[in-house]
């Protein structure tokens, strides 16, 4: 194919769509206007937002396991939303607990303040809240959070090895209650606790509470069942950080933050329902997938944030979209055509300059590209801002450029600009990677909410285990 495949800037004149303080710019798409507007058409064809509606108004989506998927729902604020009065209980639940905790009220066994929270969980328990914290905590935190995901005794001893017992908070965090990794971890914590001398019969009350869809998951840890927060079967683990899932954000950065969260996420969710396809961030973020895996084969999608606090967005997304689309046969048993989704991959944009950026721009690869960056900086290093930013601009010029034609060479980037990161704009972001991935799905007529290789997996892993 030749070097000077048109961008879509050479004549489209609607390639800036703004919403919710988010600012695509699709200029650097690889695509004349006519293509541009036969894609928009196959996203109105396929009815991808009437199928985010049936989603939202919770028709079983999840056919496999022959389930809703609402994770919309705990973030609504409709009260006709599917399940309202149930989420909005477990949110005041939680927002008290939260307040609990952080005025001092509640407190360790011995008397101490809760200073660190330990979150005990893997996979969807663990990757959304520590996204989440990474990007919205202070420079200072009266309580500090912890992830001990990896079933590694190195992890235990770097985090545990640095807490005092008593002012340590543990939330175990697994929707089934079975997860290998995070019962081995939570079983690790509580040897932990007993060692420290607090009673298991009295003291871990005030110590160890759970997130879970398994109604008796609390007598097995030996904690009253007020110490137990709700998880239910039509949120997926991978979807679930709008709710209980995401406590410990709650607790290290106050409800009212995590509440902001929701809005902005909720923000986002009408966005989508309300605007036409060609003014709709993630029916376009789709479709383009879409294009570039489809018409042009580029197998990878590369997240590259030029802002600190979004860091861990890569981890979060990468399992978001890898988890969700990673099928070859639709819901029927059919086997599907094409790709089904890309290879996320990434880090920060500005460290990755100097490490895989050559192999981005130089390399025989091709790759889609989400460059992300924030007018705001929230910080005082206003220079630093500026560099920052410029090497964002620079770069997303250079990733589609190259000096010497190349047959088959050719990367598309997509900018994404946010006015600010506040807890309301990172809702807004996550949701809309979140729609992204579930029209992607319906587009590849494939499964969003199982993860048959998964389950595989844990399977093996507990037959091999057995045998040691």
């Amino acid at each position: 194919m030749p070097h000077n495949i048109p961008f879509l800037s050479d004549d489209c004149s609607a390639c800036e769509i703004q919403a919710c303080g988010i600012t695509l710019n699709i200029s650097r798409q690889r695509m004349n206007n006519q293509q541009w507007l036969d894609l928009l058409q196959k996203g109105r064809d396929s009815d991808l937002i009437g199928a985010q509606q049936r989603m939202v108004d919770g028709e079983i989506v999840n056919l496999t396991e022959n389930r809703q998927a609402l994770h919309v729902s705990l973030r609504s604020q409709d009260p006709q939303a599917p399940y309202y009065a149930d989420v909005q209980q477990a949110l005041a639940r939680m927002s008290a607990f939260a307040e609990d905790v952080r005025s001092g009220k509640w407190r360790g066994a011995r008397g101490k303040r809760i200073t660190d929270v330990v979150n005990v969980g893997i996979g969807g328990s663990e990757m959304g809240p520590h996204a989440v914290y990474h990007a919205l905590q202070g420079v200072k935190q009266d309580i500090r959070l912890h992830f001990l995901s990896a079933v590694d005794g190195t992890l235990v001893d770097r985090i545990l090895g640095g807490l005092d017992p008593d002012s340590t908070l543990v939330i175990v965090s697994s929707k089934s209650f079975s997860t290998r990794e995070t019962m081995v971890n939570a079983a690790a914590v509580d040897q932990w606790l007993g060692e420290a001398g607090l009673d298991a019969a009295v003291d871990r009350a005030k110590h160890v509470v759970l997130v879970t869809a398994k109604p008796e998951a609390y007598r097995e840890m030996n904690v009253p069942i007020e110490n137990q927060f709700p998880l239910w079967n039509w949120v997926g683990g991978r979807f679930s950080v709008w709710g209980a899932v995401g406590l410990p954000d709650m607790i290290a950065l106050g409800p009212e933050v995590f509440k902001e969260m929701l809005a902005g996420a909720y923000e986002m969710d009408r966005h989508m329902l309300e605007t036409p396809i060609e003014q709709n961030l993630p029916a376009i973020l789709a479709l383009l997938s879409t294009w570039c895996s489809s018409h042009w084969g580029m197998q990878y999608h590369c997240l590259l944030p030029y802002d600190e606090r979004l860091r861990h967005l890569v981890p979060w997304l990468q399992q978001l979209e890898m988890e969700s689309l990673g099928k070859t046969y639709s819901p029927k048993g059919e086997r599907v055509e094409g790709m089904t989704g890309q290879g996320v991959w990434g880090g920060h944009g500005n460290e990755a300059q100097h490490s895989f950026y050559q192999w981005l721009r130089e390399g025989t690869g091709r790759t889609s590209i989400d460059l992300l960056w924030c007018d705001n900086p929230g910080h005082s290093y206003h220079h630093h801002h500026r560099v920052l930013v410029a090497n964002a601009k620079a770069q997303a010029k250079a990733l589609v450029t190259r000096e010497m034609p190349s047959d088959g060479f050719f990367n598309a980037v997509t900018t994404i600009r946010l006015d600010e990161l506040t807890p309301r704009r990172l809702g807004a972001v996550m949701a809309m990677y979140e729609h992204k991935t579930t029209m992607l799905a319906h587009l590849f007529g494939i499964n969003a909410f199982d993860q048959p290789g998964v389950e595989l997996g844990k399977r093996l892993s507990h037959q091999v285990e057995s045998h040691f």
